[in-house]
């Protein structure tokens, strides 16, 4: 989420300052100029000052200043909320028609060298579509110029140009500015900043979260887990249902807890033999073991239902048969 840094001030102190002359010699040659201003036309400005002069009537300037600041502070972005510029007059130099002379603030469209006296050849162009006029209270002129000053934001840091007003083309001047008096003080806004996603503690992976620790994690101090409610476990041994099964539906099976659920049970595969099948195959046994007895016992007289001398013989021969298997033979 972005935010903003909150309205910031700061008093911006001088970075350079510069003025450029068109000489007399000039105005009277253009646009040729002399290699240099002739050693009998006086500027009539110290050393260290800046001067603003007009001596024509087209709107120039004779004379122009030009200083830049230290606006470090403005970063892309940045909005400059205010910005006044308070420089007051040197009695030592040559002021003509001072006292609420037309100067105004212009913005610089290019940088410009920090020379002193320089030929006006060497001074940048000015804007002055939104031209600042000067509020002049004694010695003292100011200038409230925090439109040219958004400029500078993103932008060259150019400065201003304090020259005379285009619009005046009827009233000679010149005054002379002390760059040692040069007051400032600026309000703005940072730019909005969105800050860096939040990165969680490193060194406590899964640990403290942003609650009071009163959750019902494990985690939490001065907590535990709720306990499970006790379960009723059913009677050992499975339980059915003893209600009969409406028309249509199956018998229904009471639940059983998966750990009494019982056995299958085997049941018998429908090709056995059924019991009455074993009786009869036990009694047939015991009829084969009886009639094997009898047959071997030589006392068991032997029915006289088949008299024919076939039946004799092969009786005969039965029982000798018999009489030499049982008796051991003799050595």
């Amino acid at each position: 989420m972005a935010q903003a840094a909150g309205t910031q001030s700061s008093q911006p102190g001088v970075l350079q300052s510069a003025w450029f002359w068109q000489t007399a010699a000039e105005q009277v040659n253009p646009p040729v100029a002399p290699p240099a201003p002739p050693p009998t036309e006086p500027s009539g400005v110290p050393k260290g000052d800046v001067a603003v002069a007009n001596t024509a009537s087209d709107g120039s300037s004779s004379k122009l200043a030009t200083i830049a600041f230290q606006v470090g502070a403005l970063k892309p972005g940045a909005t400059v909320d205010s910005f006044s510029l308070e420089i007051t007059l040197d009695s030592a130099g040559t002021n003509i028609n001072a006292s609420g002379a037309p100067v105004v603030a212009c913005l610089p469209t290019r940088l410009w060298p920090a020379k002193e006296g320089a030929d006006i050849s060497d001074a940048p162009p000015t804007d002055c579509s939104t031209k600042v006029p000067a509020k002049v209270k004694g010695d003292t002129y100011t200038f409230a110029i925090a439109g040219i000053a958004q400029r500078w934001v993103g932008d060259i840091n150019a400065g201003v140009a304090l020259i005379n007003d285009p619009d005046n083309t009827s009233t000679p001047f010149q005054t002379v500015f002390s760059v040692k008096s040069i007051k400032t003080s600026m309000t703005y806004t940072p730019a909005v900043t969105t800050p860096p996603p939040a990165l969680g503690n490193s060194s406590n992976i899964g640990g403290n979260g942003t609650g009071t620790g009163a959750g019902t994690t494990q985690a939490d101090a001065g907590t535990t887990a709720p306990q499970p409610a006790p379960v009723e476990m059913p009677a050992n041994g499975p339980t059915t249902t003893t209600t009969p099964p409406t028309t249509g539906q199956s018998p229904q099976l009471a639940p059983t807890s998966p750990q009494t659920q019982p056995a299958a049970l085997a049941k018998k595969a429908s090709s056995m033999p059924g019991n009455p099948f074993w009786l009869a195959a036990i009694a047939i046994a015991l009829l084969i073991g009886v009639a094997a007895i009898v047959l071997a016992d030589d006392a068991v007289p032997v029915p006289n239902a088949t008299t024919t001398r076939l039946g004799r013989v092969l009786r005969d021969r039965e029982r000798e048969r018999l009489t030499q298997t049982t008796t051991p033979s003799r050595v």
